[in-house]
């Protein structure tokens, strides 16, 4: 189904043509008319700018169905529309016993899942598996995630969008939505410089932009903040076999159109309010790399960046307090308004996402109850608040280097 061009209507206006609004739009175009509306180009937000690392998280354990859901999403679009989905397995290595409890326990509804591949393994199992790929001295093991797989994150929203159109939907870009409108506490479409198009309901999917949308309805506790992603020179080839890994707050993975490549992501910083990340790396953020790769990636003696590959979303993403998405039509909104932000991992639970947009438009049950990603959980929360290891950006940059 399609937009109704000659009178500006649509079932359902979905903003934001990032991961989880197009997932959004491909699951609600088979029997609604959508328009999905983007202010730059299908990608350009932080979704283009992720590190391409699919895989199950911690804070998404407690929801295997998701999470299994999400990984076949992955599978079942490899080869549509220019993408490949590149299986391959994610370590994530614990230093102490402790961090080794904290990753089983933190897993365990995904350990408890019948069928679904999940292990901890000592270092010398790491060893065997990978010979002469780590130095393993420090670490007493790791989770070993075979769920998992690498990414384009380009080609995935080029995928999506074309995906998403097969279904019917309309995706306008260079189409920022001003305004959402409403009369008498009801969603009736939004503004934009072309013009109102008018809608029973409206998805904000559009990721750290969500709360300015939406501030006029709704207060979305929610902070900005960036990931570092930068590319390395590897002194060897890497094979198909090469694992993604985490490991002292650094990820690293094999770049398979690269193969003497590795992406590394990490270096998570707030940004200041309405600010815009650095054009270069935090100096911080360099020797944390520096210091994890060069002592446990083996195929790395010094780390050379390849130049230019430094990259971030100049817009930032967002999170909550707790680390979880709001995936609400919050009872004090007005109605036919669905929220959506704050989806960490959002690339690998995009699949989900949509899912979960559908049943909020539709009525429908969704596959897993909905109610820990409701806005009303958070009281109060105070404005500065950390989550998870993100850190307050470095005061050592220069004016003008923001």
């Amino acid at each position: 189904m399609g937009i109704d061009q000659s009178e500006g209507r649509a079932d359902v206006v979905i903003i934001g043509a990032g991961a989880s609004g197009l997932w959004s739009a491909i699951e609600l175009a088979s029997d609604h008319d959508v328009v999905v509306l983007e202010a730059g180009r299908v990608g350009a937000g932080a979704s283009g700018y992720a590190a391409g690392f699919v895989g199950p998280f911690a804070d998404w354990a407690p929801y295997p169905a998701a999470v299994e859901h999400s990984i076949e999403a992955f599978r079942a679009l490899d080869g549509s529309h220019g993408f490949t989905f590149h299986d391959r397995p994610y370590v994530e290595l614990a230093e102490t016993d402790a961090e080794r409890d904290s990753f089983v326990e933190a897993y365990q509804p995904l350990f408890d899942r019948e069928g679904y591949e999940l292990e901890y393994c000592p270092t010398s199992e790491l060893a065997e598996r990978w010979p002469g790929r780590f130095d393993l001295d420090g670490f007493d093991g790791g989770l070993v995630k075979a769920e998992s797989g690498i990414i384009d994150v380009r080609e995935y929203a080029t995928a999506l969008a074309e995906t998403a159109r097969e279904r019917g939907a309309e995706i306008r870009t260079q189409t920022p939505v001003e305004r959402i409108v409403t009369d008498d506490d009801t969603v009736v479409g939004v503004e934009t410089p072309d013009g109102r198009i008018e809608a029973e309901t409206v998805v904000c999917a559009a990721g750290a932009q969500t709360g300015s949308l939406v501030e006029s309805f709704v207060d979305l506790p929610t902070r900005q903040f960036i990931y570092c992603n930068l590319r390395v020179n590897v002194d060897g080839e890497l094979d198909d076999a090469y694992p993604m890994m985490y490991g002292r707050d650094v990820w690293w993975r094999p770049e398979p159109d690269r193969p003497q490549t590795f992406l590394v992501s990490g270096g998570m910083y707030f940004l200041p309010e309405r600010d815009r990340p650095p054009r270069s790396p935090p100096a911080e953020y360099l020797r944390e790399v520096e210091g994890v790769l060069e002592s446990v990636a083996t195929d790395i003696d010094e780390v050379r960046i390849v130049n230019g590959s430094y990259h971030t979303c100049s817009k930032g993403s967002a999170i909550t307090p707790d680390g979880l998405p709001v995936l609400d039509a919050p009872e004090n909104a007005p109605d036919g308004l669905v929220v959506v932000t704050g989806v960490t991992a959002g690339i690998s639970m995009s699949p989900f996402t949509g899912t979960a947009v559908r049943a909020l438009v539709t009525g429908e049950e969704p596959m897993v109850s909905l109610e820990p990603f409701e806005l009303d959980r958070f009281d109060d929360p105070p404005a500065d608040f950390r989550v998870h290891e993100i850190e307050e950006m470095p005061s050592t940059f220069p004016t003008g280097e923001y």
